[in-house]
C-alpha cells in the first residue's frame, strides 16, 4: 500500500463545484479561477503527485490524448486555451448519423435511441457501461469537470474507459462545468433527451456549518439544473443519482428543480450493480470507491403549460 493511501483528505467533492457567491475557497478567488481550480487547491501534495500504473505508460497515453481529437484541437486554436467560452453554433448535429438505423438496446433508463449527456463523469465508468450495453455510443457526449492529466494520474481505468467509449463512437469532452454549459460551444448547440450526472457534491471545508455545506450543494444543483433544462427536448427528462439518506436527503432536489420549472417525473432505488463495470469515484485522494448505498435515480421533466407546479418536502 503507497504512503498516499494513508493519507485522509480533507475535503472529497465528487463532481463540480459552483463558483459564483461562494467567496474565497481555499485562497482561490472565484473572480480569477474556473470550479476545478478550486479542487486542485485541495488536493493533498502527496496526492498530486500520485500516478496510477507505469508513468512511462501514463506519459505514452498523455501523448495520444494530448490531442483528444482533431476537431477539439482545431476549436482550441480558434478561441485559445478556453475553448469552452466559445459561443457560436459553426455546425449543427451530422444529419447522418440519424440516418443509421441500429438495433434499440436498452441498459435500465436508458436507450440506445436517447441522445445522452452524462455530466460530472470520474473514471467515465458510467458512461463506458452504457455504451457497451449499446453496442454502438455515437448517442452519448460524455463530459468531466477534469482534465485528462488529472484522471490518468487518479483513476486507473479513466484512460481504458475513454477508449472503449471513443472506440464505440461517443463525444468525451474534459474540463466541462456543468454549471456553466448550457450557453457556450458545443452544447448551446446540442439537445438531448437525457442529462444525466450522478452524485453532484460540492466538497466539505473544513469549520462549516451544516447550514453552509447544504446551502452550497444546494446551489450546485440549482445552477446544474438551470443549465439541463434549456438543454433536452420537450420531452427530455434530467436525472440525478443520489444517496437518498442523512445529509443528502436534506437538500430537497424536487423543492430545487420547481424553483427553476422543473417537475419530479418520478424515483426509482437505483443499485449500481445494474450497470456492469460502474465504480464510483472520489472527486480526488486515489482510486478508492464510496459507499452509494442507498440511492435512487430522480427523473425530472419541464413543468407543462397547464399543468400545477407543485412539490413536497423530503422528511
Amino acid at each position: 500500500m503507497s504512503e498516499a493511501s494513508h493519507v485522509q483528505p480533507v475535503i472529497v467533492p465528487l463532481r463540480s463545484v459552483p463558483t459564483r457567491n461562494l467567496g474565497i475557497i481555499n485562497g482561490a478567488s472565484p473572480k480569477n479561477s474556473r470550479s476545478d481550480d478550486a479542487l486542485n487547491l485541495s488536493i493533498p501534495a502527496k496526492l498530486k503527485i500520485q500516478v496510477v500504473g507505469d508513468e512511462k505508460q501514463v506519459s505514452a497515453r498523455l501523448q495520444q490524448y494530448n490531442i483528444i481529437d482533431k476537431k477539439e484541437e482545431i476549436t482550441r486554436v480558434v478561441v485559445g486555451k478556453n475553448w469552452y467560452d466559445y459561443r457560436s453554433c459553426e455546425q449543427e448535429e451530422d444529419p447522418e448519423e440519424q440516418k443509421i438505423s441500429i438495433e434499440v438496446r436498452w441498459i435500465k433508463h436508458y436507450s440506445s435511441e436517447y441522445k445522452i449527456l452524462l455530466v460530472g463523469e470520474g473514471d467515465f465508468s458510467f458512461s463506458a457501461s452504457l455504451a457497451v450495453a449499446f453496442v454502438s455510443a455515437t448517442n452519448i457526449t460524455a463530459t468531466s469537470l477534469n482534465s485528462i492529466e488529472f484522471l490518468s494520474t487518479n483513476y486507473k481505468n479513466a484512460l481504458s474507459n475513454i477508449d472503449k467509449l471513443k472506440s464505440l463512437g461517443a463525444k468525451v469532452m474534459h474540463n466541462v462545468d456543468a454549471t456553466k454549459m448550457a450557453n457556450v460551444f458545443p452544447f448551446n448547440c446540442m439537445r438531448f433527451n437525457r442529462v444525466v450526472y450522478n452524485f453532484p457534491l460540492a466538497g466539505f471545508f473544513p469549520d462549516e456549518s451544516k447550514e453552509v455545506v447544504i446551502g452550497r450543494h444546494r446551489m450546485l444543483v440549482q445552477q446544474f439544473f438551470e443549465n439541463a433544462k434549456s438543454m433536452i427536448h420537450i420531452n427530455g427528462e434530467i436525472h440525478i443519482t443520489h444517496k437518498s439518506n442523512g445529509f443528502f436527503k436534506e437538500w430537497n432536489l424536487e423543492f430545487i428543480a420547481s424553483s427553476v420549472g422543473l417537475r419530479l417525473i418520478e424515483e426509482v432505488p437505483f443499485n449500481f450493480k445494474d450497470y456492469p463495470g460502474y465504480r464510483t469515484k472520489y472527486g480526488f485522494g486515489g482510486d478508492k470507491n464510496f459507499n452509494c448505498i442507498p440511492s435512487k435515480t430522480y427523473k425530472f421533466g419541464v413543468e407543462k403549460p397547464n399543468e400545477k407546479a407543485g412539490y413536497r418536502f423530503m422528511k
